[in-house]
C-alpha cells in the first residue's frame, strides 16, 4: 500500500472516530428545551407542554366534555386526554390549563368542576391547585356527581400575571388503572368545567 493510500485510510478512521465521538457526547448532553427533558430525559413531570394560546375570555365557563371541545382545546397545556364522556381525563401526575386574556382585571375566582376517578382502594383524589407557581390549595375530590370547587386568586398574583394565568394541577393519588401502566398514564380526575371569574 503506498504512504498517500495508509495517510488517507488514517485520515478516514480518523474521521469516522471522531464523528462518532461528537455523536457519543451529543447523546450524553443532548441540547434540548427544559420541557422535552424533564419528560423524556429526567422524567421529573409527566406533562409534556404543548403550544396552545390559552385564548380566553374572562367570566367564560368553559365546558371540558365533547359539546365544549373547540373551545376547552386551546386551554390544555399538558396531562389531558379526551373529552371522554363527562369530561377531560387527567393523565399522569400532573396538568395543566392556560388562560391568556385581553379584559382588565384586578382579582378573580377560580371555578372548577371535578370528578374522581375511583378505584376500589383509592375512593378519593387529592388535588393541589397552583396558579403561576404560588399553590392555591389542595382539594379532595369524589367520584359521582361531580364537585365544585372555587378558589380566590390573589390580587398581587392577578396583577403579575398580565393576562397570564397557568394553571397546574398535582395529582399525588393518581392510580393505576392496570397494573402495567407507566406513571405517565396513570388517573385521577375528569375536568368537567372551569372559569375564571372577576371577583
Amino acid at each position: 500500500m503506498s504512504s498517500a493510500l495508509r495517510i488517507g485510510a488514517y485520515a478516514l478512521v480518523v474521521l469516522v472516530a471522531g464523528f462518532e465521538l461528537v455523536v457519543f457526547w451529543l447523546m450524553l448532553h443532548p441540547d434540548v428545551p427544559p420541557d422535552y427533558r424533564a419528560y423524556y430525559i429526567d422524567k421529573t413531570t409527566t406533562c409534556l407542554n404543548q403550544p396552545v394560546a390559552g385564548t380566553y375570555a374572562l367570566g367564560t365557563t368553559i365546558d371540558f366534555t365533547p359539546d365544549g371541545r373547540e373551545a376547552a382545546k386551546p386551554l390544555r397545556v399538558c396531562g389531558w386526554e379526551g373529552p371522554a364522556g363527562d369530561g377531560n381525563h387527567a393523565v399522569g401526575t400532573s396538568a395543566r390549563l392556560r388562560f391568556v386574556y385581553t379584559e382588565p382585571a384586578t382579582a378573580l375566582r377560580l371555578e372548577l368542576r371535578l370528578v374522581a376517578v375511583k378505584k376500589d382502594d383509592q375512593p378519593t383524589q387529592r388535588v393541589t391547585v397552583s396558579v403561576n407557581g404560588q399553590p392555591l390549595g389542595t382539594l379532595t375530590v369524589t367520584g359521582d356527581p361531580p364537585q365544585d370547587f372555587a378558589l380566590d386568586l390573589p390580587a398581587d398574583l392577578v396583577s403579575e400575571a398580565n393576562g397570564h394565568i397557568e394553571v397546574e394541577f398535582d395529582l399525588p393519588d393518581a392510580v393505576q388503572m392496570r397494573p402495567t401502566d407507566p406513571d405517565n398514564r396513570r388517573r385521577s380526575i375528569k375536568l368537567v368545567s372551569a372559569a375564571l371569574i372577576p371577583a
